[in-house]
């Protein structure tokens, strides 16, 4: 089999310059057909190339990537809607595509070690701010997760298993991994999608009270009031809805936009369209 690939790939490679359109096109079709198996095959013919072929080449690469980008983010989208959907489960899809070689078994144990060491921390606290402030201080002091400020824009900052190897992330991935971790302790804490920001909220079941934190700040620790006033402090007119639980499809979703952002920031345009396509329609399902 591998043999007539590459029998039929370097017949189809001779024509590769040919200036006649109509050829081309055949050509293009062929081995776009052959999709993530001639990849490498057009990289090794890449170096001898000469400069307008080469053009060609990067193309087609580019073509194949993301045509099947878009085939692995249609899998995650049917994902949502299984009933053993998760949001780390979601997140290990979504990074799958541009990390081949990540392991979900590898996150999860992350994960596990990072609650068994908070567990450890928190003990048998039982007054609400006792026990943020520890688990602030595991994740913030002893664990040195920040918010990577100096390099926003990197597309790393986005996703999990990277978030969890270089403890650097933005607010929504640092609060993700929060999330993650109480979670397992089963902590009552909550993603809040505000506006331009993202804020862990905490709301403790016999006082009621909601504290919130801002992860990529230092974990500071807000009041519901504090909260609000953050967020006109932004330049945002108060809703109620701006403080409202995210569900984990939200946080998905919210995700997807800002790697689709990110990878914008950083002239990868083809990559952000498709994260931003698959944003809106995580959105369009949110809203149904």
């Amino acid at each position: 089999m591998k043999q007539e690939l590459d029998s039929k790939f370097r017949a189809l490679m001779k024509l590769l310059d040919d200036e006649d359109p109509r050829v081309f096109a055949a050509v293009e079709k062929e081995i776009l057909d052959g999709g993530n198996e001639v990849i490498q095959l057009l990289e090794n013919e890449k170096d001898n190339a000469e400069a307008h072929v080469r053009k060609r080449i990067d193309k087609l690469i580019s073509r194949i990537y993301l045509d099947k980008l878009q085939r692995d983010y249609d899998t995650l989208l049917d994902f949502v809607f299984q009933p053993d959907f998760s949001l780390e489960r979601a997140l290990f899809l979504l990074a799958k595509p541009l990390y081949p070689d990540v392991d979900f078994v590898s996150i999860e144990s992350q994960l596990n070690e990072l609650a068994n060491e908070l567990r450890k921390r928190i003990g048998a606290l039982e007054d609400p701010y006792d026990i943020v402030q520890h688990v602030n201080e595991f994740f913030l002091t002893e664990m040195g997760f920040a918010g990577n400020s100096k390099d926003y824009y990197n597309p790393d900052n986005n996703i999990l298993h990277r978030v969890l190897e270089t403890h650097r992330g933005i607010p929504i991935s640092l609060g993700i991994v929060y999330i993650l971790v109480g979670r397992r302790l089963n902590l009552p804490v909550f993603g809040v999608g505000a506006p331009a920001h993202f804020l862990v909220k905490f709301v403790p079941t016999l006082s009621g009270k909601e504290i919130y934190v801002d992860v990529f700040n230092g974990g500071r620790i807000m009041s519901r009031k504090d909260a609000e006033e953050f967020i006109s402090d932004m330049g945002f007119s108060f809703e109620p809805r701006f403080l409202k639980n995210s569900s984990d499809l939200e946080m998905l979703a919210r995700t997807c936009r800002n790697m689709a952002r990110a990878f914008s920031a950083i002239d990868e345009q083809p990559k952000a369209n498709v994260l931003m396509e698959l944003s809106i329609e995580l959105e369009r399902l949110i809203a149904l």
